[in-house]
């Protein structure tokens, strides 16, 4: 990766000195079309020029100032800037009085101009143009006339002045640089100051860095997007750019789109940052952004979103006092995501929220750190009763997060950890606080829709109130209600109704903690299912209800503490295997309802599976707890005949005899049952379990 390099003389400064300087107009005999290029005034360092066709060479024997009237060049003309007798080291101070320039031809510079620097307070426009040096270069729109080329120092510059913000005319329009279609080559560092800098579709090769600087571009920070929006001080389009980027808006707003920089970028606003793909008019992306360094971005008070981003190093992204979104990115080391700050919910400004949406990937590790809400996921608001009344309501996103290395999400101060789309990582750590205001509290829980599963080898989740899935009621769907626990920051633990399973694919739980008991003084609930066998051996937590169909559950080790451990649904295994836990577990008999409950010193193997190689129902298949043994069906069950008069061969099931048929009344439908066999008296017509229950497994009419 390339490092950027410290900036050199010509990124900067203005000394005001007496500068001795000749006078009388030249015309260079170029830009007749537009205006022409007429300097009016030259230094003693100035040593004269020579004109070709379609072409003038400035020839200079030592740092110079030119003072031009216009400076434009056509299409098919070339400005050179010479440095005579192998002299180098050269300054070549251009201040331009009168109109924008207009450059659609071509700039060279030779290697004795190591500062090149153009300044014209109208603006600058390259338009199908090539530049070309050796040394440095700098653009500016800041006023140059009064600066000593023989002392312009590193490290200072003097910011524009408000009354250079705007265009000739007066109005609202920032005075701009603006490079389209054109192709810039600059040998060393390439510096452009400028109230709005635009690249669109152009080419600038660096062999340092492109810094791009909106000194104090206009002052319209950040009361509402869309102002900031419009007033975008920095705009790259479809730009490829070698070198490191490094973009610098106080004020304002940057956004690159679509571009691909060979190098780091380090860019920060004073409000809105966007990098982001190209995408047509019914929002297809045409064309990504790729960085093949680090990104390093930062935008203070409203929104920071990096989409369609491909990024061959690390990211981070902070914003302190605002959104993070970080959707469709492909990230080959870390992303750091961080927003600081807190608002009131009725605050109807930019919220605290990073977002890891669409599908996106990390090869390293994710760290997330907000001052409120993190969402593994985003929706679309159709309803926001700030503006319209009434209730919260939105449609949830689709998407994925692999992540190759672990996921550690904090929220700090009032929100919520939500996952809505399929999340994989190796190791995930979750901690939400809540923020209380008086007798309130706000946010502190970890929540997921019922859709989504979270896929690691350890989890770690730590809340200050509820811990699992939701659910819709009669005023909310599913989608709905997470957008209104979302914006409105809800406190989840004494909403019993919203209560559902949040999805894991397997694994080791080694952290579940929560209060045990809600301000309400109800018991704060944790909610998790398990697709794949699931080890908790960490916990200090209220109530803990797990589900893990047809698989095995173990809760073991002396850190696992909780008021109760309730087990539901069809699990295929219950292990506890340590004796002195300070909690009961709850589950429920399968054979007949009967929820049983295990004391704290009672070790418990409770079984239900499903081994076909064996048949259902032998003896392997039991559930035991310490004292009484019950033999189950396993839950694939027997497959029913395709007609009575062709019974199944299934040794383990036989079919009950149905009421002979009446030769004079058709018979009706009879119920045939299904019953476990472990017994040999096949003249029995209902067979029997080993303990001497009877398990009817399905029912079905007799078929003719």
């Amino acid at each position: 990766m390339k490092n950027l390099k410290q900036l050199t003389a010509i990124a900067m400064c203005t000394l005001f000195a007496a500068m001795p300087v000749s006078y009388g107009s030249i015309d260079t005999g170029l830009g007749g079309g537009i205006g022409g290029a007429v300097i009016n005034s030259t230094d003693n360092n100035f040593a004269g020029i020579t004109k070709g066709t379609n072409n003038a060479t400035l020839e200079f024997k030592g740092n110079s100032h030119v003072n031009w009237d216009t400076l434009n060049i056509n299409k098919n003309e070339t400005l050179n800037f010479n440095a005579q007798n192998n002299v180098n080291g050269i300054s070549v101070l251009n201040t331009v009085n009168n109109n924008m320039s207009k450059i659609y031809g071509h700039i060279n510079a030779n290697d004795g101009i190591s500062k090149l620097i153009i300044s014209n307070p109208n603006g600058v426009l390259f338009d199908g143009a090539t530049f070309t040096t050796a040394g440095d270069t700098m653009i500016t729109t800041k006023d140059m006339t009064g600066v000593d080329v023989n002392n312009i120092t590193d490290g200072v510059y003097t910011k524009l002045k408000s009354s250079e913000w705007k265009n000739s005319n007066g109005n609202d329009d920032l005075i701009q640089v603006q490079i389209k279609d054109s192709d810039f080559s600059i040998g060393k560092n390439f510096n452009i100051y400028a109230p709005k800098i635009v690249g669109q579709n152009s080419s600038i090769a660096t062999g340092g860095s492109l810094r791009l600087v909106t000194v104090n571009g206009a002052d319209y920070l950040a009361q509402n997007m869309a102002l900031a929006e419009n007033k975008g001080v920095t705009m790259l389009k479809a730009m490829n750019i070698d070198g490191n980027v490094e973009i610098v808006n106080n004020v304002g707003a940057y956004s690159i789109a679509g571009s691909y920089i060979d190098g780091d970028l380090n860019a920060e606003a004073g409000g809105l940052g966007f990098v982001d793909g190209i995408y047509d008019d019914t929002g297809v992306l045409q064309k990504k952004t790729i960085i093949t360094g680090d990104a390093d971005l930062t935008a203070h008070g409203q929104q920071l979103i990096a989409r369609d981003i491909e990024v061959n190093g690390d990211i981070k992204m902070f914003n302190d006092g605002g959104a993070v979104e970080l959707r469709n990115g492909t990230v080959d080391g870390n992303a750091d995501l961080t927003t600081e700050g807190w608002q009131p919910i009725d605050h109807k400004k930019y919220n605290h929220y990073v977002h890891v949406s669409g599908n996106t990937n990390i090869g390293g590790d994710l760290n997330i750190e907000s001052s409120q809400n993190v969402h593994i996921g985003n929706y679309v608001v159709k309803n926001n009763p700030y503006n319209t009344g009434g209730n919260w309501s939105g449609d949830l996103l689709g998407g994925k997060l692999t992540v190759g290395g672990d996921i550690n999400a904090k929220v700090t101060d009032g929100g919520h950890i939500m996952t809505t789309i399929d999340t994989t990582a190796k190791n995930i750590d979750y901690t939400a606080k809540s923020h209380i205001e008086g007798t309130k509290a706000y946010g502190g829980n970890i929540l997921s829709d019922d859709k989504a599963t979270i896929t690691a080898k350890t989890y770690k989740f730590k809340s200050d109130g509820y811990i699992g899935g939701l659910k819709g009621s009669d005023a909310y769907s599913v989608d709905d209600k997470i957008v209104h626990v979302m914006e409105e920051y809800q406190f989840i633990p004494d909403d019993t109704l919203s209560h559902e399973y949040m999805n894991i694919n397997g694994g080791t739980i080694s952290k579940i903690e929560t209060p045990k008991k809600s301000t309400a003084g109800n018991d704060v609930q944790v909610y998790i299912r398990s697709n794949n066998d699931l080890l908790v051996n960490g916990a200090n937590a209220g109530v803990i209800n797990l589900v893990a169909p047809d698989k095995k559950i173990t809760v073991t080790g002396p850190d696992v503490h909780a008021k109760e451990i309730n087990v539901g649904g069809r699990t295929g295994t219950l292990q506890l295997d340590f004796p002195s836990r300070d909690f009961t577990t709850n589950y429920t008999n399968i054979k007949d309802g009967v929820v049983k409950t295990i004391k704290p010193t009672d070790e418990i193997t409770y079984e239900l599976t499903n081994k076909p190689d064996t048949g259902y129902n032998s003896p392997d298949f039991k559930q035991t707890d310490g004292t009484n043994t019950t033999y189950l069906v396993g839950p694939g069950g027997p497959v029913p005949p395709p007609q009575r008069q062709n019974p199944p061969s299934d040794d383990n099931v036989r079919v009950m005899n149905p009421i002979p048929e009446d030769p004079v009344k058709p018979m009706a439908s009879t119920p045939i049952a299904y019953a476990a066999d472990l017994d040999d008296d096949e003249d029995v017509p209902c067979r029997k379990n080993v303990d001497g229950s009877v398990t009817v497994v399905r029912a079905y009419p007799v078929m003719d």
